[in-house]
């Protein structure tokens, strides 16, 4: 197995899973009500949130200006020259859904135990991991950009989210953050197909366990 062909296995592995779970089910969400879909907007906020710290811990600990550009380019498009930042697309999602997350980056309310728990299994798993570990995951991380928010698109659709607010999501479903990271990863295959594997089977994992809990806790919303 070449590292396309082990891509393309992870890819469908990962969607066949990722179809399977109620919260990229549209006929389910379109029934939400109202609090839940403000409750899908304030806590998914805290699960992309903080990648910022993901993207810092491997630029700093990176043994290579590659790296170091891949991170910088990353950062670059967030802030989005001098259209509104992605960060600020995504305050015009929620406010969509009648919500203020302009407190959110200070405010843990709505930072539930298992949203600190996906940041912190990054964190940990960086810091006890090599750096070519760390850029392996990096490039999952990125991978799975434009599939999530692909789903993720469909999903506020199905919200009745207007178009400024889908604006964040149509972003990242065609923004292209792997391709810059294919070469040097295709390097580190070349050297040991292993740190690839263990890195994408780790991402792959952490975000299908992520989209598994924030799935149940706004559907068991409804029932409480």
């Amino acid at each position: 197995m070449d590292l396309d062909e082990f891509i393309v296995l992870w890819d469908k592995e990962y969607l066949d899973k990722l179809k399977k779970i109620p919260l990229f089910q549209t006929d389910l969400t379109s029934q939400w009500n109202e609090s839940q879909k403000a409750s899908f907007a304030k806590i998914f906020y805290h699960l992309r949130g903080h990648f910022h710290d993901f993207l810092w811990y491997v630029g700093n600990h990176a043994e290579d200006k590659e790296t170091k550009d891949v991170i910088l380019k990353n950062i670059a498009e967030e802030l989005n020259g001098s259209a509104r930042s992605h960060e600020q697309l995504y305050m015009d999602f929620s406010a969509s859904l009648g919500v203020d997350n302009s407190k959110a980056f200070l405010d843990s309310t709505n930072y539930l135990p298992f949203a600190k728990e996906f940041n912190h299994s990054h964190m940990k798993w960086l810091h006890e991991n090599s750096a070519d570990h760390r850029f392996c995951a990096l490039s999952a991380y990125e991978r799975l950009d434009n599939t999530d928010y692909m789903h993720l698109l469909e999903l506020v659709k199905s919200l009745n989210v207007d178009r400024k607010g889908q604006i964040f999501f149509k972003i990242h479903s065609v923004v292209e953050h792997f391709a810059p990271t294919y070469e040097k990863l295709k390097d580190i295959w070349h050297n040991s197909e292993n740190i690839v594997k263990d890195s994408f089977t780790f991402i792959g994992y952490t975000q299908l366990n992520m989209w598994n809990n924030l799935s149940e806790v706004i559907f068991n919303e409804r029932n409480t």
